[in-house]
């Protein structure tokens, strides 16, 4: 064999990883036999995207970082993350992970545990500032309103194309919800700061002015001093009935979790909770947490509860009472009490009514967690069409993801106007998903995935520690062996193996730890072969014009 060949086997991982015993070489060449005026179809590579990274708000390119981890290369693995998603230590806590419910190995056998890699790999970088080409400088400077998710990835997108942004956030500090709604046990403050503290050091082109309300009536005054205005102020208020509205014992759970967030007493001993998503369960949750009573009253079902699936396990497991089917016909103030009456949920012209009265019972506070709702000022705001909106903002309440990936498309839509062209691409949009289907099962071994610990619920109920653990370093890396790596070439070298004209090499990609997979097409036949035994059905057989 020539020096060349011999070189081209350590671009094959099959070999590496043992799946060959033997090499067949044959001790002449093969050159002479110009096969490839037989063929009527000949190979070619078509990767196709995979149903985690489809599934995925922001596109994040899953199967790429997973691949840099399981190679033990984490540092790479955090800067493909962060190119697409600046908050990684934020939404491997929080995110739903769309991306999991997606995944191939679901047909397999588990799911791999993507949020738990993306946690692993946030708090990895927790102390690694963000890296990216510096941009070319402009004299451009984009305001935004708000700090939370949307106007934060807005501001990172922009300031990665050499914009000067100034983020306006009426809060004390960064993060919007983030930081007022969402409970300690589910994200850590510190970890919190740490990610915002690490992301707003990394772009100097980001000035971050907090303390700084932007009422609809200075947007006006602000267009002339900015080339553009994004409107990322959340909905940062719960919406509560009319007839509740002036009753001081009648609270937001959203109000009810930022007084919670910032250390501060709660008054009272017995609470009920009104609403069915997350916003109730943060909320009885952290309720029970500083000692109170707490009950939850919901309209539906609990299979028909908006909440994320492991936030109402967790909950009931707590010992937090939830009635379903159920809603407050009334309620009447009575000394020192709240006198609630409960009835049962009746369905009438397409909504839900007050039916039979179930019960009265007394409480000192009622949380109402039924809705989110935009800041006052900006209810029933005429807003200029010129300034963009981002985030809960723009397309009502969503996920953490959601709001990010609002925010990269609001920065892309503004370097658009600015610069008067076509709006810029954030990720491309692979050619087609390679779903199950594409997978060849039999290259592949049924591994468990790996089982974060929970903090028991008798400890949980004690204090706000974060109640599901991080993974270890080496379970980082056995966990993101199982991903498939779908729709991707991975240069495994099965193709170059049972290639009978031997028309195929593993060569070196530059750039790249890994190689890639180049068609002689002079000796190709057309056989298909390569195509019928690709693991990750990456080769496909095109008609030979």
């Amino acid at each position: 064999m020539s020096t060349l060949e011999i070189a081209q086997f350590k671009h094959i991982s099959a070999i590496h990883n043992r799946d060959f015993n033997g090499l067949p070489i044959s001790s002449t060449s093969t050159a002479v036999n110009l096969t490839g005026s037989w063929k009527f179809f000949r190979p070619k590579m078509a990767e196709k995207g995979s149903p985690c990274q489809s599934a995925c708000p922001l596109r994040i390119p899953i199967a790429g970082y997973l691949r840099q981890l399981a190679e033990q290369n984490p540092a790479a693995a955090l800067e493909t993350l962060r190119e697409i998603n600046p908050l990684p230590a934020v939404t491997g806590r929080v995110c739903p992970h769309f991306c999991e419910a997606a995944c191939n190995r679901l047909e397999f056998d588990e799911a791999v545990k993507i949020g738990d890699l993306e946690r692993w790999l946030g708090d990895f970088g927790l102390d690694r500032p963000h890296r990216f080409a510096p941009a070319p400088e402009t004299d451009l400077k984009v305001a935004v309103v708000g700090a939370g998710p949307a106007g934060l990835a807005a501001a990172v997108f922009l300031a990665r194309r050499g914009v000067a942004v100034e983020i306006f956030e009426r809060g004390q500090e960064a993060g919007g919800l983030l930081a007022s709604a969402i409970p300690a046990y589910r994200l850590p403050r510190d970890i919190l700061r740490n990610e915002l503290d690490n992301l707003l050091s990394s772009y100097p082109a980001i000035t971050l002015h907090c303390d700084r309300n932007i009422d609809p009536g200075e947007l006006t005054a602000l267009a002339k001093e900015f080339a553009a205005i994004i409107l990322a102020t959340g909905l940062p208020e719960s919406i509560i009935p009319a007839a509740w509205q002036d009753n001081p014992r009648v609270i937001g759970a959203l109000k009810l979790l930022a007084t919670i967030n910032r250390g501060m007493e709660i008054e009272g001993d017995r609470f009920t909770v009104v609403g069915g998503g997350n916003a109730a369960l943060d909320a009885a949750r952290s309720l029970l947490r500083r000692g109170k009573k707490v009950e939850i009253v919901y309209r539906r079902t609990l299979a028909e509860m908006p909440a994320y699936e492991e936030e109402k396990e967790q909950a009931r497991a707590e010992g937090i009472t939830i009635h379903q089917e159920t809603v407050v016909g009334g309620l009447e103030n009575r000394g020192e009490n709240l006198q609630l009456t409960l009835c049962r949920a009746q369905k009438e012209n397409g909504g839900i009514v007050a039916g039979e009265v179930l019960r009265r019972e007394d409480c000192d506070i009622l949380v109402v967690a039924i809705g989110q709702q935009a800041a006052d000022g900006y209810l029933q705001a005429k807003l200029p069409e010129t300034i963009l909106r981002a985030g809960d903002f723009a397309h009502g309440a969503a996920t953490v993801a959601e709001a990010l990936a609002s925010g990269r498309k609001a920065a892309a839509q503004v370097w658009s106007r600015l610069n008067d062209c076509p709006v810029p691409s954030e990720t491309g949009e692979p050619l087609g998903i390679a779903d199950f289907t594409r997978v060849h099962p039999d290259y592949f071994h049924p591994r468990p995935a790996v089982r974060p610990n929970l903090l028991p619920a008798r400890e949980r109920r004690a204090g706000f520690a974060e109640i599901r653990t991080g993974l270890s370093p080496a379970e980082t890396c056995r966990e993101a062996e199982r991903c498939f790596s779908c729709g991707t070439c991975t240069t495994c070298g099965i193709c170059w193996f049972f290639c009978p004209e031997v028309a195929i090499a593993i060569a070196p990609d530059a750039g790249s730890d890994n190689g890639k997979v180049l068609f002689d097409y002079d000796h190709c036949k057309g056989c298909g072969q390569c195509a019928a035994i690709c693991p990750r059905g990456v080769i496909e057989m095109e008609e030979d014009l």
